[in-house]
């Protein structure tokens, strides 16, 4: 899965590098949590945009916000089935920017974070699919999810899931609804190739999301693996 991730980017490289105009500036964000507004890529009307949508997909059918589960992320695998996630894959696909994401793997009674990232800190570009739900004031609410395939088995190790990463030369089919969306998803979207990404151990601050500055990917010195108990011998 993919809970927390940054984006540090600025808006005129990601408008050089996407070749899409912002509808609005975003900061440089070093740990961004579901809920909150997240700049993505998208075409309406025929031209390639960044808009800011809720990280965290409504369904259109949803009677609420806040009814069901928050559906941040999307397996690849079942997005074609599933009733949130169909419509927005064949009609409402979208690329999220982002150069690097969090996990956590479970060191005894702690949890030890890590920051993924490219060696060469360039952005990279999450597989994303968007909707637009109604408030009852009729204003409109645009929401996300990331996809998410199988990892790698460089960063199986540490989760065994990991956010759907695009090349660039699939970015322009991936945002073209001419293009089947089941395809994509089923024969499209891979894990990336091994030692695409490095971990790097990372202190307790990320856990808190409201930690938000580059200190939070400052590297830490790795949580002890606990020590078997010994056996006592018998005499």
């Amino acid at each position: 899965m993919c809970g927390r991730y940054a984006q540090t980017t600025s808006r005129r490289s990601l408008e050089a590098l996407l070749r899409a105009a912002a509808d609005a500036d975003f900061p440089a964000r070093y740990n961004i949590a579901p809920t909150q507004m997240i700049p993505v890529a998208l075409v309406e009307d025929g031209a390639r945009r960044i808009a800011l949508h809720r990280w965290g997909l409504v369904p259109e059918f949803a009677p609420d916000v806040a009814s069901g589960p928050l559906m941040f992320n999307a397996r690849a695998e079942t997005l074609a089935q599933k009733p949130a996630f169909r419509s927005a894959l064949q009609r409402r696909r979208c690329l999220v920017p982002a150069d690097g994401w969090y996990e956590w793997r479970a060191v005894g009674r702690f949890k030890q974070p890590y920051l993924i990232r490219r060696p060469d800190r360039a952005p990279v570009m999450f597989a994303g699919i968007w909707e637009s739900w109604k408030r009852p004031d009729g204003e409109a609410l645009r929401s996300v999810a990331i996809v998410t395939v199988t990892a790698s088995p460089d960063l199986a190790v540490v989760h065994d899931r990991m956010p759907a990463v695009l090349p660039p030369e699939t970015w322009e089919a991936w945002l073209d609804i001419r293009v089947d969306g089941r395809s994509l998803a089923l024969r499209g979207l891979h894990p990336a190739p091994v030692g695409t990404f490095e971990t790097v151990t990372v202190g307790a601050r990320v856990n808190q999301a409201t930690n938000d500055g580059p200190e939070v990917q400052e590297p830490a010195p790795a949580i002890a693996e606990p020590v078997a108990d010994a056996q006592p011998r018998l005499i």
